[in-house]
């Protein structure tokens, strides 16, 4: 199963539309979460039938900031449990995966409502003992180091921000393919480059999820790329390691020892 998180910037633009088709097309994603659609719920019905998507659920923003929808593939069941301004939360069944909850997220991008993005991400931690993932745009960083830029990221932002990812018992999801998530200013003297996107994961997450994957995919139509996350369940079918007799073990000396002791 793989999830792609993208803040789009408004879809209202028609080559935002077919970046967002050529990436679909490029990786079958069964679930995808979009922040800052612009959009209203008719459009985004009308990409879920151009892109194949039979499911899609859709948050109307407070402002002119925001807008989420979640689309899903035909192979996947989909249950929002709860949903805010900022965050799509459900439970996520697939056939042959072991049953997981997602919440897409959207941070409040004001620095004056970061206590609120902190509290809306220890909300939704307590509600079910399913895997957890919480991913998407937090507009928040954990360290110095996800900030390339001349102005530094104020500590006490970056110590609200971890403690509750501490406090919500949350490990971040390793991001391959680039440091940073969004820029601002490219190539200019006052270039900024941040890393906002992210994935964490509950313990739960981690013991069915060990080897999942968090992707970072280039676009050309936003300053937001896209986050990909790929996971890797420990559960297998037994169809698949069916018992075969090697002849090759008759020639050891202990093997008809071992039968009749076993």
């Amino acid at each position: 199963m793989n999830f792609l998180s993208w803040n789009c910037r408004g879809l209202g633009n028609p080559r935002a539309v077919r970046c967002l088709g050529d990436v679909l097309r490029t990786q079958k994603y069964d679930i995808v979460f979009l922040i800052e659609t612009l959009s209203l719920d008719v459009r985004i019905n009308e990409l879920c039938r151009k892109f194949g998507y039979v499911f899609h659920f859709t948050v109307d923003s407070v402002c002119r900031s925001g807008d989420l929808a979640l689309m899903r593939k035909f192979n996947v069941l989909c249950d929002v449990v709860v949903h805010f301004s900022n965050f799509i939360d459900a439970h996520i069944f697939k056939q042959g995966v072991a049953d997981l909850r997602l919440t897409g997220f959207y941070g409040y991008p004001d620095r004056s409502r970061r206590r609120e993005s902190w509290s809306l991400i220890r909300s939704p931690s307590s509600l079910s003992s399913l895997p957890w993932c919480i991913v998407g745009d937090f507009n928040d960083l954990l360290s110095e180091s996800d900030k390339k830029g001349l102005v530094a990221h104020p500590q006490s932002l970056l110590d609200g921000f971890k403690n509750i990812i501490s406090d919500s018992a949350l490990t971040e999801v390793d991001l391959n393919g680039g440091s940073y998530t969004w820029e601002k200013s490219k190539g200019k003297s006052n270039w900024v480059r941040e890393k906002l996107d992210r994935a964490f994961g509950c313990n739960e997450w981690w013991k069915k999820f060990p080897s999942c994957k968090l992707s970072l995919l280039q676009t050309v139509v936003s300053n937001h790329n896209h986050i990909f996350l790929d996971l890797v369940s420990t559960e297998f079918s037994m169809a698949k390691f069916r018992f075969k007799f090697e002849n090759t073990w008759l020639k050891e000396q202990l093997f008809h020892d071992e039968v009749v002791n076993f």
